[in-house]
């Protein structure tokens, strides 16, 4: 116990040193600027799903419209833009007379190589059947 007493001022000490780091290290988190904001966040990730051990799909929120992005791996790919943003109106109001605006549509993807068929087999001609040589020394 007389030990123990010695170096009772000494484990106070540092103690109370922790408690003040950590209450510190609270209060500066608190008060010092976030990458993702303090009020009505504009940003999130709404789910992710692993594809394999480099590849995820991540389903990104920002200002109420969802974006799936494929990451990992070589590169990183925007899958689908949009996803629940307002939806795109395809006709002129009823008080324009001219008709029905065209919708623009996005451009079709470019065909690198076009898939051809394998050329045919050729025919093989089988061999010569072999026939064993005959020693001359023999019968």
């Amino acid at each position: 116990m007389e030990y123990i007493n010695q170096y009772m001022n000494l484990i106070i000490t540092a103690l109370v040193v922790l408690a003040l780091l950590i209450l510190v290290l609270i209060v500066w988190r608190a008060f010092s600027k976030r990458v993702r904001g303090r009020h009505g966040q504009r940003l999130g990730i709404s789910e992710y799903q692993e594809l394999d051990q480099t590849r995820r799909l991540v389903l990104v929120r920002r200002d109420g419209v969802e974006h799936l992005l494929l990451i990992g791996g070589p590169n990183d790919m925007l899958v689908e833009s949009g996803i629940g943003s307002a939806p795109v109106q395809n006709y002129a109001p009823a008080s324009d007379p001219s008709g029905p605006i065209p919708m623009r549509t996005a451009p079709r993807a470019p065909v690198f190589a076009e898939r051809k068929a394998p050329p045919p087999l050729r025919t093989v001609e089988p061999p010569p059947p072999i026939t064993p040589r005959r020693d001359p020394d023999q019968p």
